[in-house]
């Protein structure tokens, strides 16, 4: 879970904001059945959201394609909230998975918010399974805030752990080759720390997190190149 830059809201958004809410609120009144939002709605939130975080999940990481394509996660659930269910800053790409597990939770505020505060200092890694656990470091009320966003997102479900260890394995592979120095590999090792710094890899926080343990300079330029939205085939 990384930060995220707001983008400003789709213009046909703010044209319609007004009817789809009150067409929301009708159905919660009338206990209906139907979708929150019309197909025409979601086909145009869905792009712009799943822009914010390159295209994956912005709790989990993961990529926004079948089985887990995008869904349009409220921070504030629509039934908590029902005037915030159109409100762009309360809206989020998110994968299956996670809108799954936090549902219509009432969590008051307790979720991190990753276009709204930056999460990476949360969080720490169990390289050994890949679990997310609160930073030994923080505060017991910012660890309250991290152990409950990894509860509310099921941050801590079996592939996307093992997921998050392989990355890890990956990323300390290369920098332990890196270090060798070794010219026949310079260009290969170049490649891959390109993929890595790609805006749109998944699991940047623990791309970031192993480089910055020897080199801190690639994880803020990591960091730079996500928030500037750069393209994956830059070189670094």
């Amino acid at each position: 879970m990384v930060g995220l830059s707001r983008r400003a809201a789709p213009p046909a958004l703010a044209l319609r904001q007004s009817k789809w809410t009150s067409r929301w609120k009708a159905i919660r009144a009338a206990k209906g059945d139907r979708d929150w939002a019309t197909g025409t709605a979601k086909k145009l939130l869905k792009p712009a959201l799943s822009a914010l975080s390159f295209n994956k999940c912005a709790f989990c990481e993961t990529m926004l394609h079948e089985p887990n394509e995008p869904h349009i996660e409220h921070y504030i659930a629509k039934t908590v909230e029902e005037d915030r269910a159109f409100e762009w800053e309360n809206l989020l790409p998110c994968c299956s998975d996670c809108n799954t597990a936090k549902a219509n939770a009432d969590h008051q505020g307790t979720l991190l918010k990753p276009d709204a505060e930056n999460p990476e200092p949360f969080f720490w890694l169990n390289p050994a399974n890949g679990d997310l656990e609160p930073h030994p470091e923080l505060s017991a009320e910012a660890s309250a805030r991290a152990a409950e966003t990894i509860r509310l997102c099921n941050l801590k479900r079996g592939a996307l752990s093992e997921s998050r260890r392989l990355i890890w394995l990956q990323v300390r592979r290369w920098v332990e080759r890196a270090q060798e120095n070794q010219a026949r590999e310079k260009n290969r090792l170049r490649e891959e720390l390109n993929e890595f710094l790609s805006p749109s890899r998944e699991h940047k926080f623990v791309i970031r997190l192993v480089l910055s343990e020897s080199h801190p300079d690639l994880a803020e330029k990591d960091r730079r190149r996500f928030a500037a939205g750069q393209s994956s085939s830059r070189a670094v």
